[in-house]
C-alpha cells in the first residue's frame, strides 16, 4: 500500500480532531470513517433480507447482533439501575447529542471523562468524588490502567456494568444527555439473551 502525503490548514486539522475518539482514531482513521458514511449514504438503505429459507418455509432467525439499533425489547425504567450488562454489545451511542464513531462501554465512558476534566475546576479528584472510578494522575500502564494520550492521567479498565455506572453518574453530574442502544447476547449467562434496550440519561 502506497502512502501519499497530504496537506491541510490548521482548521481542518482542528476539525478532525473534534471527530476523532480518544486512543482510537488517526486523522486517517477520521477521514476514512467520514468516507465510508459518504458512500454509504451514496449507496442508499440496503433492500431487507427475506426470511424465506431454501425449502421455501418461513421460520424466524436467531436473533442477531447489529441491524435496526432503534428498537428495543425491554424497557428500562431506571437508567442507573438496570439489569445486568455482562453479555451486552453497544449498537449505537450518542453522547450530548453526538454518536459516537466507534460505540462500547469504555467509549461511552470515556467521552464522558473527557468532557468532564474538559470543565473548568473538574479536576481528578473532583472527578473521583463524583463517579465509581479509579484513575491516577501521569503514566500507569500496569493494573489494567491506560494512559490517556492528552489528559495527564490513567484510567482504569472496568467491565461494562461499572463502565456504564461512571458514564451515568458523570452524566447527571454534568446534565448531558446519553443514550446508549444495546443488545444481549444470545448467551444463556445474559440477563435477556437476543433482547434489545436502551439506557438512557437526561
Amino acid at each position: 500500500m502506497s502512502i501519499e502525503t497530504i496537506e491541510i490548514s490548521q482548521e481542518t486539522y482542528t476539525r478532525l480532531q473534534r471527530l476523532a475518539v480518544a486512543f482510537k482514531d488517526t486523522p486517517d482513521t477520521v477521514i476514512t470513517r467520514l468516507l465510508n458514511e459518504s458512500e454509504q449514504k451514496a449507496a442508499g438503505p440496503r433492500q431487507p433480507v427475506s426470511s424465506q429459507g431454501k425449502s421455501g418455509a418461513e421460520g424466524r432467525s436467531p436473533p442477531t447482533i447489529g441491524g435496526n439499533f432503534g428498537s428495543t425489547d425491554i424497557p428500562i425504567e431506571n437508567a442507573l439501575n438496570p439489569p445486568s450488562l455482562k453479555h451486552t454489545k453497544v449498537l449505537r451511542a450518542e453522547v450530548n447529542g453526538q454518536q459516537l464513531a466507534k460505540a462500547n462501554w469504555t467509549n461511552v465512558r470515556g467521552t464522558l471523562v473527557e468532557t468532564a476534566l474538559s470543565q473548568p475546576r473538574f479536576d481528578l479528584r473532583r472527578l473521583l468524588e463524583v463517579c465509581p472510578i479509579n484513575a491516577v494522575e501521569g503514566v500507569k500502564s500496569n493494573e489494567g490502567y491506560t494512559p490517556h494520550r492528552t489528559l495527564g492521567v490513567s484510567i482504569q479498565g472496568q467491565d461494562a456494568n461499572h463502565a456504564w455506572q461512571a458514564a451515568a453518574a458523570l452524566a447527571m453530574a454534568l446534565r448531558i444527555p446519553v443514550r446508549v442502544w444495546f443488545q444481549w447476547r444470545a448467551k444463556p449467562a445474559a440477563a435477556h439473551p437476543g433482547k434489545r434496550s436502551l439506557l438512557e440519561i437526561g
